[in-house]
């Protein structure tokens, strides 16, 4: 790609802001085009009636010092480290996350012998007749058995997923699992591994005010501060193209319609939007590729209670599959600043799509759904929930690995390349389930390829068997 001078950034997420206060850092005219109110994605911040809330928890961890520390130079001196608690909660119990040894033996009798007689039987029909690792349910009970397949993995990710996990490709199990085995469990619990992976990290660095979405506002003050434009509630309609060039991204804010130009335009949108917008030229198989990718929305209901704190922990899983709610967060566990004094807010996610009984379904009555489903787990006793509550809804949560996801992938990003000035990345224009800082390294990468030359490939970045938490 030749070298350019301005380059227009399609979405204010992390990955399109990493990548533009790169570019803004080394003197482009830079354009960063967003269709919220505020920077940020999924990593955005709210403030309501004295509480501070995210989206859904967000900690800040990268396995590379440097990033850890470019982030402290984002954040300004606003940071500070936080000793990571999450735990599964079942069957009236908590279970570490991740998985110790231990955890089997907090079940019955009878499940503990279930669960390693199931281990026994799974490895000897493997070394007899090899299971394929072709789906997410294979992948886990090859590994672990079937009896903790069902207890720990299987529930969930039904739940979380709304498909069976014969329909989700073991990538997932690849990338989000760092246990390979229920021996490996034990070795991990008996002996600390010399390279930790990311799972097992407690420590993360998290804002002292301000939630996550600091973090999108520094990247934002960064870039205005060298002379880059960020516009907020403009939604990107069209791309005009001739030959392999983007000539033009057409964008309407305020009613009012608006084109610009750049010598390279770095899309984060999602992959099924950016290509419609191209027009009548997208061939058959990439529209075709568009409608076999699915996301998956999440409900964030978000309830005030009049107390402290409701668990210790960062994040709490909620397998059982009768109870709405799959995940919990409190945000006064990452900083105390988050709430008023002796109040807390939870933060119930229940994930969703556009369109379904959650998805539209009443605020008052989502909310007393959540109030409901806690008081059943004895997490919460309704009467705490003095203050109410309220919700958001963000589409575009999750890209959901299917078995066929990857093909879809494949096609939609050999077509993109033919535009020789324009990238897609992040997690959205991957169609990647990685974290915040792989959203950042994406968009580092995307920049100092063309800056620098750099032989750093953002498409390679949480893309291999990672282990994530």
């Amino acid at each position: 790609m030749p070298t350019s001078r301005s380059v227009i950034v399609l979405g204010g997420g992390l990955a399109g802001l990493s990548a533009a206060q790169k570019f803004t850092e080394a003197g482009w005219t830079v354009t960063v085009i967003e269709e919220r109110s505020e920077v940020g994605g999924l990593a955005s911040s709210y403030e309501s009636d004295g509480y501070t809330y995210d989206l859904g928890p967000h900690r800040l961890y990268s396995n590379l010092d440097s990033l850890n520390e470019h982030f402290k130079v984002v954040l300004d001196g606003n940071w500070d480290y936080r000793d990571r608690l999450s735990r599964i909660f079942m069957k009236g119990a908590f279970f570490d996350y991740p998985l110790k040894a231990s955890n089997v033996l907090q079940l019955s009798p009878w499940l503990i012998f279930r669960s390693f007689f199931d281990y026994i039987v799974v490895r000897i029909r493997n070394a007899i007749t090899p299971i394929p690792d072709d789906n997410f349910e294979n992948w886990v009970i090859k590994r672990f058995g079937r009896t903790l397949y069902e207890l720990f993995f299987g529930t969930y990710t039904r739940k979380a997923w709304g498909i069976p996990c014969t329909q989700i490709s073991a990538d997932w199990a690849n990338q989000r699992i760092s246990l390979l085995s229920l021996w490996d469990t034990v070795k991990k619990t008996l002996f600390k591994p010399k390279n930790v992976p990311r799972t097992y990290v407690t420590r993360f660095l998290y804002p002292k005010t301000g939630g996550i979405g600091a973090l999108s506002l520094g990247y934002q003050r960064l870039i205005e501060q060298e002379g880059g434009t960020v516009i907020c509630g403009a939604s990107v309609r069209s791309l005009d193209s001739e030959g392999s060039q983007i000539t033009a991204v057409h964008y309407e804010k305020d009613g009012a319609q608006h084109s610009a130009s750049a010598d390279l335009v770095v899309s984060t949108l999602p992959l099924t939007m950016l290509v419609p917008m191209l027009g009548e030229r997208v061939p058959v198989e990439a529209t075709e590729a568009v409608q076999g990718l699915i996301h998956k929305g999440i409900v964030f209901v978000y309830l005030m209670l009049d107390r402290e704190t409701l668990t210790p922990d960062h994040w709490v899983y909620i397998p059982e599959e009768h109870i709405a709610v799959h995940r919990i967060s409190e945000f006064t566990n990452f900083s105390r600043d988050c709430a008023p004094p002796g109040k807390t807010m939870v933060c119930a996610e229940i994930t969703s799509t556009n369109g379904d009984k959650y998805w539209t379904m009443e605020d008052d009555d989502l909310i007393k759904l959540a109030a409901e489903n806690l008081a059943e787990l004895k997490l919460l006793d309704p009467s705490e929930l003095k203050d109410g509550g309220f919700v958001r809804r963000v589409d575009y949560a999750y890209p959901i690995y299917d078995l066929t996801y990857r093909g879809h992938v494949r096609t939609l990003i050999e077509y993109l390349r033919t535009f020789s000035n324009m990238v897609s990345t992040g997690r959205q224009g991957l169609f990647r389930y990685g974290n915040m800082d792989h959203s950042v390294a994406m968009g580092h990468a995307v920049a100092r390829r063309i800056l620098e030359d750099s032989a750093i490939d953002h498409e390679q970045i949480a893309a291999g068997d990672e282990y994530f938490g």
